[in-house]
């Protein structure tokens, strides 16, 4: 296990909002604790080029013109082509999906796609989660008679691209862009009221939780909005998914990053990412039952997957020992997962990590990264090797030839020697403030909710408290992995704490530990109790200090 570096932002733990507030960089205070969407920053601010592509749109609907909505396969992907297509269905326009396939076409715009959407008619192409690498496939777009649209959030690369219109910026989701598109789009036709608006607000939060964006400013009040419709969602897809996933109670960010996403995301990884866009699109509760059910059987297969290729770059990372930059490839891996392996390798090892799925000639890879660490820069120096590539400074895609992998991995190691510092590759253990044993109460974690929904750049609330005596040691699941303590503090509170993947962690009765931590409220029989949910720990200085005396 990786050694974390605590780092204490404050010692004081008085005024606990003021100092999560500040350790934040929270200003608008009002607008964080108020998030409403009345305050979402307008359209017209965020992309120059809304209203010539509102008006495009607004006259193909007008004249049943075929638009065609060109997604991506991820979450973040699906939920804006859905959102876009039921907007522009609901305007009564004559509009139809696009998903490429993931082992197939790849990610992005391809000009094939477009010859044929052309072929079928299409005289309008809006592109969500994509495009904005797709300078040659807006100039033949024009010459096929197209009118692009493109809405992205993806890092802009070596140059931006002409299309009929661009919407784009790196502060919202995917999802969230198409929203706002399809916001300005239904404002246009006097339907901003309609119930439509907050339909889209429920996708709209589900692909922006799932792309894991900064959470302020207009994706924390997209999220927050959304999040508080989707549990009472009448979405008959979603609920066949809840039901499916055994979800009964309230939609939190926990339900939608490790319970939803996975299902919707997992068709394509392994599949055809429509079948996700069929059951959010849907109004058929027996055809929702059988998509969600597939999904689930997808996402276990998914997981075997997973499971199987992680297994193989651990022992592949165990063998040859974790460098600067860790990279795995094997033609066993199948394409879909690898984005997972190199975030779990990355998790693991706090390493910037890169994942290859190996065929015989193109190969596809995936690399995540760490701390501040831009894995799409570090890939990019290599670019003389690859056939496409693009991202965001954590997370990163692209094509390879097969025979240029050793070349590429001798570049990256280069790259990553020169720009990766041994202090880099210790993780920051970031903790908010000291928290005396007396305020880890009810209270305190009412408190603590009002800065809900957690995301990054609004991480949950991080504790330490020190000098606890451990009064229980229990280790729990599978060969003991996680490990359950009952801690007393020095005023004879009871706490009771779990940490996840810790169970390997030395620690006996008597032993008196300092602790970091997030609360939690865990609730049995209708019982409410206050815990600890362990992020690290270490041996208590007190304990020291006694022992020498």
């Amino acid at each position: 296990m990786v050694q974390k570096k605590w780092v204490l932002l404050e010692k004081n733990g008085k005024d606990l909002k003021n100092i999560l507030l500040a350790n934040r960089n929270i200003k608008d205070h009002d607008s964080f604790f108020n998030p409403h969407l009345y305050k979402l920053t307008s359209a017209n601010k965020l992309f120059p080029d809304l209203d010539i592509a509102v008006e495009r749109i607004k006259k193909a609907i007008k004249e049943k013109e075929l638009i065609y909505i060109y997604g991506d396969f991820d979450v973040d992907g699906i939920t804006a082509a859905a959102i876009l297509w039921e907007t522009i269905d609901f305007l009564d326009g004559k509009v139809l999906p696009y998903i490429p396939h993931r082992q197939k076409e790849g990610y992005g715009i391809h000009v094939a796609a477009l010859e044929k959407l052309a072929k079928e008619g299409a005289k309008v192409v809006i592109s969500v989660d994509c495009g904005i690498t797709a300078t040659a496939e807006a100039k033949i777009a024009k010459k096929l008679g197209i009118s692009l649209i493109i809405t992205d959030h993806h890092m802009i690369q070596d140059g931006t691209p002409q299309p009929f219109a661009l919407l784009h910026t790196e502060k919202l989701a995917g999802s969230g862009v198409a929203f706002m598109l399809a916001k300005a789009l239904l404002e246009s036709f006097s339907k901003d009221t309609d119930e439509q608006l907050y339909k889209n607000l429920e996708l709209a939060a589900i692909g922006t939780l799932a792309d894991m964006v900064l959470l302020t400013g207009d994706n924390r009040i997209i999220a927050a909005n959304g999040l508080a419709r989707l549990g009472k969602s009448d979405r008959v897809g979603l609920r066949a998914l809840y039901n499916e996933a055994a979800i009964n109670k309230k939609i939190e960010t926990y339900e939608v990053g490790f319970i939803i996403s996975p299902r919707l995301n997992a068709a394509g990884r392994m599949e055809n990412a429509l079948d996700s866009l069929r059951l959010l699109l849907t109004r058929d509760k027996s055809r929702a039952a059988r998509l969600a059910a597939k999904l689930s059987q997808t996402n276990r297969e998914r997981q075997e997957a997973t499971t199987g290729a992680l297994t193989h770059a651990r022992e592949t990372v165990n063998g040859n020992g974790a460098g600067k930059i860790i990279i795995v490839h094997h033609e066993s891996y199948n394409q879909g997962v690898v984005g997972l392996v190199a975030g779990r390798l990355a998790d693991e090892f706090y390493r910037p990590a890169i994942a290859i799925s190996e065929t015989r000639t193109l190969s596809k890879g995936s690399g995540r990264s760490v701390g501040v660490f831009n894995i799409t820069e570090a890939i990019k120096a290599a670019e003389k090797y690859l056939d496409s590539a693009g991202g965001h400074p954590m997370a990163a895609g692209f094509s390879i030839q097969t025979d240029k992998i050793p070349r590429f991995k001798e570049a990256l190691y280069k790259y990553a020697e020169k720009n990766l510092t041994a202090d880099a590759l210790t993780p920051n253990l970031k903790i908010d403030t000291m928290l005396r044993s007396e305020l880890i109460n009810q209270d305190t974690w009412d408190m603590i909710r009002e800065f809900e929904p957690f995301g990054i750049g609004n991480p949950e609330a991080v504790f330490q408290t020190n000098g606890l005596e451990v009064v229980g040691v229990r280790r729990l699941g599978k060969d003991g992995k996680h490990l359950r303590l009952v801690l007393k503090s020095a005023d004879n509170n009871i706490f009771n704490a779990i940490g996840f993947g810790l169970g390997e962690r030395s620690v006996k009765d008597k032993e008196r530990i300092d602790i970091v931590y997030n609360l939690r409220e865990n609730t049995w029989q209708g019982n409410k109790k206050i815990e600890m949910r362990i992020k690290d720990f270490r041996p208590s200085e007190r304990k020291e200090a006694t022992r020498r005396g």
